[in-house]
């Protein structure tokens, strides 16, 4: 391949990269400041004997039962992502951003929830384990190279500050 070549496709590289990033970044700022919001409804809402027994119900299943009952919210919910991606894509900044927090509040809610509920019997299964190892090294591998960033440690600042507020207006409100 020419030297032009070469530098083209590093540039792309350089270009991929920094995109990857910024959506990282902006990816798990978004569980960041959503998590913490849900914790409080997540512990409730497993508190209730009703959750409790949907719960225990998961973790008794046959391992692939149990990762058909993870695969049906999650072939519901994740597309909402990409379409929520796409419509910021194509600027439709309200609805894209409204519906990626509602998709990923859903994910929180159900997704997470289902996966913790099952995941001894999920990891019975020998290409689901090793599949789930793979994708954590990934995430732990974006997560160190993008908190490594300035623009990662700036925005975690920004993050936990507009957490403190929001804790501190929700407990001007009781």
């Amino acid at each position: 391949m020419t030297r032009p070549g070469i530098a083209a496709i590093q540039i792309l590289r350089v270009i991929g990269r920094f995109v990857v990033g910024i959506l990282v970044v902006g990816y798990s700022l978004l569980d960041q400041l959503l998590f913490p919001l849900f914790r409080p409804l997540i512990g409730r809402l497993s508190r209730l004997r009703l959750f409790e027994a949907i719960g225990t119900g998961i973790g008794r299943l046959p391992p692939y039962v149990a990762l058909l009952v993870l695969g049906v919210p999650f072939v519901a919910i994740e597309p909402l992502k990409i379409l929520a991606l796409w419509w910021l894509g194509v600027g439709h900044l309200i609805q894209g951003l409204i519906l990626l927090i509602f998709a990923h509040a859903l994910s929180i809610l159900i997704l997470e929830r289902v996966y913790q509920a099952g995941e001894k019997q999920l990891m019975k299964i020998g290409w689901f384990k090793r599949m789930m190892a793979w994708v954590f090294s990934l995430r732990d591998k974006a997560m160190a190279i993008a908190r490594a960033t300035a623009v990662w440690q700036s925005s975690s600042r920004a993050a936990a500050d507009l957490r403190a507020r929001f804790r501190k207006l929700i407990g001007g409100l009781r």
